[in-house]
């Protein structure tokens, strides 16, 4: 016969699998109200499962939608055909960087960067072949560049690059790296191969100027620059 404490057993037991291991025992095989218990673990184990898989669904779409949310904040930093930071992205960076140098009284140089006669290149090729030099450009800028500096594609066949550390000869080095790769390079997006120069426009950052001043000093410098005959870096006044 089926004893209190038989029927707290099976209770407490109906949301898990301690009720199998009792019922296995016998220990209340009697109880008339077995086939209800029975039921009721049933639903219970039912209702188990179907909560756990819901917890993992919710996990699941909570990941994709984190990753979403990644991949579309990022489509909103990165220009899409050259993979390069875009202007939104170079600009936080910039204000972020040049904090950083005022709160620690460290360096930090951009420099301004154009193709030359670039619209010769669009003219005669095409657009299709102009965007596919400007991808292969963009490659070796990246390539004339440390891990922590960063290569922006400022607008058209425009770029900017954000040093971190780096005093006005060492960024006047870099700019001076970039022109010769340019100049160097074929770009073989079309037969016969596409020669190219770039001018560009050096500015270490100064602690009494913000990042518009800067970038303004970097910009006037590459006005210098094609003034002066193109492929050439200046530095700023």
């Amino acid at each position: 016969m089926a004893t209190d404490r038989d029927l707290i057993d099976s209770l407490e037991a109906l949301e898990s699998d301690r009720f199998q291991q009792l019922m296995a025992d016998n220990r209340f095989k009697d109880n008339p109200l077995l086939p209800e218990f029975q039921q009721l673990h049933e639903l219970y184990r039912t209702l188990a499962q179907r909560s756990e898989r819901m917890i993992k669904e919710k996990a699941y779409l909570q990941t994709q939608l984190a990753n979403m949310n990644r991949s579309l904040d990022l489509a909103t930093r990165i220009d899409p055909m050259t993979g390069l930071a875009n202007r939104r992205a170079i600009m936080e960076m910039i204000e972020q960087e040049f904090s950083r140098a005022s709160r620690h009284q460290r360096f930090a140089s951009i420099i301004m960067a154009d193709l030359d006669y670039f619209k010769k290149v669009n003219d005669t090729h095409g657009f299709n072949t102009g965007d596919d030099v400007l991808v292969e450009v963009s490659r070796v800028l990246r390539g004339c560049l440390r891990n922590e500096d960063i290569c922006s594609r400022w607008g058209g066949e425009e770029f900017l690059v954000l040093l971190p550390e780096t005093q006005l000869d060492g960024a006047l080095a870099v700019a001076n790296k970039i022109r010769e790769s340019v100049a160097m390079t074929e770009f073989k997006v079309n037969r016969p191969g596409i020669q190219l120069t770039i001018s560009l426009g050096v500015c270490e950052y100064k602690p009494e100027q913000n990042i518009f001043e800067a970038i303004s000093r970097a910009d006037q410098a590459l006005f210098q620059a094609k003034l002066g005959g193109r492929n050439r870096a200046i530095v700023a006044a």
